[in-house]
């Protein structure tokens, strides 16, 4: 049996979550797993102050988050350089977990963590082969680093990407979410439980785990005046945003909700503005979704990539919002083809490929088109 390390940052809930589900997948199968937050790892505050800060800059400061993303996410590098200062301050840290630990394989599912990691197998302080799992439909040159082993992508048009930026053939899984996102579940309970109506048309507003502002209060406003429709707005952790959307008439503001899978059955559309874990989760749930005012930053290019595999539309103004969810319900052939584009992407259990990777020494890729190319 292996020892896996899945080291990961908690800068919203989805690439812990993603680390807690791979380690879900593990566990059963008897390898020992440790899943680690990399701001654990920072000598405080560092890591309180990181985990403050996103959260800050996209809701408060979005051009500046703009600016952050422009500089060290997508400018170009050539040895994993970039963000070094946080990376430094967690090696010390990360180095003594992985001396006492010793893993058989390092996972990363956070670009800092994967440029972290990568800095150890380049000073030879790691011995195990290390992967970075890219959370993103995006690839931006911060998720990759020259010294990690291999690329592990929810996408086939995410692994071409990371191909053209590493000349290592990247692993395709598709997202990785929660087994019930994958199965039929019946809404009728959540929406009783929220006295929605049967015959309303549902739009489930995501603003992240941590209640990114975005667009949700727009969002929810005009949709709760749109004839027909409820918004039901997921506020995460956030009691401001909880607050702001109760006073819209007709909007239904939920706080953090553990039953996703029942929220998305009873829902006919996501609106989301991030693209991140409930927007992964809605493509396996068959909800399509619907990107209204994308924050900025690996928000926006994300949405581009869903855009490109035709899996929502990118829209700013409220009335386009209304239009393309009308689109969906009307049209059944739009609304089938958006869940079966959707659903095609989960063509691999990614726990199967990160331990075909530690057993054979190469990257498992389930679409093998790519490696042909």
């Amino acid at each position: 049996m292996a020892r896996f390390l899945l080291l990961s940052a908690a800068m919203g809930g989805g690439h812990l979550q993603i680390s807690r589900e791979l380690e879900r997948r593990l566990e059963p199968q008897g390898h020992t797993v440790a899943v680690v937050d990399m701001l654990d790892l920072m000598p405080p505050p560092t890591g309180a102050w990181l985990h403050w800060i996103y959260p800050f800059l996209v809701n408060r400061t979005p051009w500046l988050y703009q600016r952050v993303y422009d500089t060290f996410f997508v400018a170009q590098q050539t040895s994993g350089e970039r963000a070094g200062i946080p990376v430094r301050l967690a090696l010390p840290g990360l180095r003594a977990f992985v001396e006492e630990f010793r893993p058989d394989l390092a996972v990363s599912t956070y670009p800092l963590c994967s440029l972290a990691l990568g800095e150890l197998r380049r000073r030879r302080q790691l011995q195990c082969p290390a992967v970075t799992v890219v959370t993103t439909f995006s690839v931006n040159n911060l998720w990759v680093h020259p010294d990690v082993d291999g690329e592990l992508c929810i996408s086939s048009e995410a692994a071409a990407d990371a191909r053209r930026r590493t000349g290592r053939v990247a692993g395709v899984s598709g997202p990785i979410i929660r087994s019930g996102f994958l199965q039929d579940t019946d809404g009728s309970r959540f929406r009783r439980a929220h006295d929605i109506p049967e015959d309303a048309k549902v739009a489930l507003v995501t603003t992240g785990s941590m209640g990114l502002v975005g667009a949700a209060d727009a969002a929810a406003r005009a949709i709760a005046e749109h004839d027909g429709w409820v918004p039901v707005v997921l506020c995460g952790r956030s009691a401001a945003v909880h607050d702001r959307v109760a006073a819209i008439p007709g909007a239904v503001p939920l706080d953090w909700v553990e039953d996703m899978p029942a929220a998305m059955a009873a829902a006919d559309v996501l609106v989301d503005n991030n693209c991140g874990m409930s927007a992964k989760e809605a493509l396996g749930a068959g909800l399509p979704i619907v990107t209204f005012r994308p924050i900025s930053g690996h928000g926006r290019d994300d949405a581009a990539a869903l855009q490109r595999l035709g899996l929502t539309d990118i829209v700013e103004e409220p009335a386009d919002l209304l239009a393309a969810m009308d689109r969906i319900v009307t049209s059944s052939e739009l609304r089938n083809d958006r869940i079966e584009r959707g659903r095609k992407l989960f063509v691999a259990d990614a726990a199967d490929l990160l331990l075909a990777r530690l057993r054979e020494g190469e990257p498992a890729v389930a679409d093998h088109s790519l490696s042909e190319e």
